[in-house]
């Protein structure tokens, strides 16, 4: 489960690199505009991003999600500095756990949606690039100039 793990990161510190890399071109002045009555606002799917990926992790570990979320960041250089720091404290949680551990079942969701904490894990890369899409359909629609995605 080592290898899975190192090979795991790995790919979670390229997906956030590219997740980063995007976030950069958000204009400040755009945070409170959303693309329709019931999306979110740019402000708050940037600030789902990074907050979520902490939550996220914290669930892995404890097997709860926490009660207390950070407040919304609205600035752009500023809120990847946080997503920063948060995903470097979650990849050191992630490789703090176990083979055992990982393996082990917890339950965020309700007791019938029990996961191992690996598959867990594997939610954060989901949740990351399913919102990043939503991202770059934001910021083209917002008129903003977007990085490719490979390259």
């Amino acid at each position: 489960m080592a290898g899975q793990l190192d090979s795991f990161i790995s790919n979670w510190r390229r997906i956030h690199k590219q997740t980063t890399t995007l976030m950069a071109v958000a204009p400040n002045d755009k945070y409170d505009w959303k693309p329709c009555d019931s999306g979110m606002t740019l402000g708050e799917l940037m600030n789902h991003l990074w907050i979520a990926e902490a939550g996220l992790v914290a669930a892995t570990k404890t097997g709860v999600f926490p009660k207390e979320m950070p407040p919304q960041i609205k600035d752009t250089a500023e809120l990847i500095a946080a997503f920063d720091k948060t995903h470097e404290e979650a990849i050191a949680t992630a490789a703090a756990l176990t083979p055992e551990e990982l393996a082990e079942k917890v339950a965020p969701f309700g007791p019938d949606k029990a996961m191992s904490r690996m598959a867990l894990l594997h939610l954060t890369h989901e949740h990351e690039i399913h919102h990043r899409g939503q991202l770059y359909t934001y910021l083209r629609i917002a008129g903003c100039e977007v990085p490719p995605l490979f390259g």
